[in-house]
């Protein structure tokens, strides 16, 4: 049996968005809380993409740990996804900050939270969300960075191709040999910018590329010219950094560079065998079949050591 409540809320920010709250069951306490913020793709309060497209739950299940140990939760819809308002495509990384900036706010004047203790929570793209919340927030009392951290958007891009090149290079038989022969990663990396450079040289919020896909080029626009390590140097507030070494999406070893980059006291932690949604994989390390992993992991819990590790900081700081 659980020992908190769920309501759904509605917050205001420059659309109206949709979110769930958890309660404790002692109203007469404030507690401190976790805001748990999504990352890339049109990503719902839970974690979940269109209508059973792919269903991780994995908010709704770090909103319930986090909930179980006493602590107030809030998750919510992006922008153009679920029943919050707005247009997912032309939506840019500024606003979604403004998004996380106004669900601070909303915690901050509940009756149930201690408005000096409220964690931010940034899962994959969050993590730079919450990044530039803390830089420009200094009511904020931690930030967990999951699944990333340290890159901006553009780093972790190029990070995630190399990664394609190598795995492609490193097949076996007359395929490895074939991209081996043809992949070379300077122009494939000039190609790229190519194909980019309509998106950056636009004032648009979305741009087409190659005549017909749709770009959201507003939100690249604005990632690629964040720094965020420039931000890390003006975060005063504790930093919990969690990634797994099975994880394809992101690149452990930036995670170094944490404790020098922070300017307030720091932790990170590579967790063995999880991958990008937090679950235990087995499987090796990959980009190339990475969907393919992530149907295999989807229904299991959160990693156990990485539960342990959250909830361990949460009560530290």
């Amino acid at each position: 049996m659980n020992n908190f409540t769920e309501l759904e809320v509605i917050f205001e920010s420059s659309v109206e968005l949709y979110g769930t709250i958890t309660l404790p069951q002692d109203e007469d306490t404030e507690h401190p809380a976790v805001i748990i913020i999504p990352g890339s793709g049109p990503v719902d309060r839970n974690g979940n993409i269109g209508q059973g497209k792919l269903t991780t739950n994995l908010y709704q299940e770090l909103a319930h740990l986090f909930a179980d140990q006493g602590y107030v939760t809030l998750r919510y819809d992006k922008r153009g996804t679920g029943k919050s308002g707005g247009e997912y495509l032309s939506t840019g990384f500024w606003d979604l900050v403004h998004d996380a900036e106004e669900a601070l706010l909303f915690l901050q004047q509940h009756p149930q939270v201690d408005s000096s203790k409220i964690v931010l929570a940034g899962h994959s793209e969050g993590t730079v969300i919450v990044t530039a919340v803390a830089e420009r927030k200094s009511q904020v009392a931690g930030i967990m960075l999951l699944s990333g951290g340290v890159d901006n958007l553009g780093e972790a891009l190029v990070h995630q191709r190399k990664r394609s090149y190598k795995e492609l290079k490193s097949k076996k038989g007359v395929m490895g040999w074939f991209f081996r022969r043809v992949i070379d990663e300077e122009k494939q990396e000039k190609k790229v910018f190519k194909q980019m450079k309509p998106v950056f040289e636009s004032d648009k919020d979305v741009v087409k590329i190659q005549g017909f896909f749709k770009q959201p080029a507003k939100w690249l626009r604005e990632h690629y010219a964040y720094n965020t390590r420039e931000a890390l140097s003006k975060i005063s507030c504790p930093i919990l950094a969690i990634q797994g070494d099975k994880d394809p999406l992101v690149e452990n070893e930036v995670l170094k560079e944490l404790a020098e980059l922070a300017a307030g006291p720091s932790e990170y932690y590579i967790i063995p065998d999880m991958e990008h949604a937090l679950k235990e994989q087995q499987e090796p390390r990959t980009i190339l079949n990475y969907k393919k992993v992530v149907k295999d992991t989807i229904n299991k819990p959160i990693h156990p050591l990485a539960k342990e590790k959250m909830l361990s900081w949460l009560e530290r700081i």
